[in-house]
C-alpha cells in the first residue's frame, strides 16, 4: 500500500472513498522537500477532483449540480470547478461529508437502494426536511447521524 493510499484511508474510510470514486478521485497533496531519513506528515486536508461529486450523484440519483448547491456552491462555482475538474478544501471537505452520512444510511438499513430512498425523502423526524438537504452543515450532518442511530437500535417514535 502506498503511503498516499495510507494517509488518504486515515481521512476517508474505504467504504465512503467508494461512493465517491475511489482513491484516485482524491489529489495528491503538494509534496515539499524533506530531510534524509523524515516521515512525510500525513496531511490535514485534502481536496477531491470534480469527478467525485458526479460519482456520489450517480448513486444517489442527483445531479452534480444540485449537490453543488448543498454544499452551498452555486451555479457559476460549480460550472468553474467542473471546468478546472477540482474542487477546493471546504467543497471536499462537505462532499466528504455527504458521502461518510451516506455510507452510514446503507450501515444502518443494510440495503443501498433503501438508504438512497431515505437519504432524499423528507423524514418527520428530522422536522420534514430531507436527510439530504441538512448535510451542508456539520449540525446537520450530526442531527442525521443521530436519526440513523435511533434507526438502527430501533428507537423510533
Amino acid at each position: 500500500m502506498s503511503e498516499l493510499s495510507r494517509s488518504i484511508e486515515s481521512l476517508i474510510q474505504p467504504a465512503t472513498l467508494a461512493l465517491l470514486g475511489g482513491p484516485h478521485v482524491v489529489l495528491e497533496p503538494a509534496r515539499r522537500r524533506r530531510a534524509a531519513g523524515e516521515k512525510a506528515p500525513l496531511p490535514r486536508s485534502f481536496r477531491l477532483k470534480y469527478a467525485a461529486v458526479e460519482n456520489l450523484g450517480k448513486f444517489l440519483g442527483e445531479s452534480a449540480l444540485r449537490l453543488m448547491r448543498i454544499i452551498e456552491s452555486n451555479e457559476r462555482t460549480a460550472q468553474r470547478r467542473q471546468e478546472q475538474g477540482t474542487l477546493n478544501v471546504e467543497e471536499s471537505d462537505r462532499i466528504a461529508r455527504i458521502a461518510r452520512v451516506t455510507q452510514r444510511a446503507i450501515e444502518a438499513f443494510g440495503d443501498k437502494s433503501q438508504a438512497r430512498e431515505w437519504i432524499k425523502r423528507p423524514n418527520r423526524a428530522l422536522q420534514g426536511f430531507a436527510p439530504l438537504g441538512l448535510l451542508s452543515t456539520d449540525a446537520g450532518a450530526t442531527l442525521v447521524t443521530d436519526e440513523l442511530g435511533r434507526i438502527e437500535y430501533g428507537d423510533l417514535y
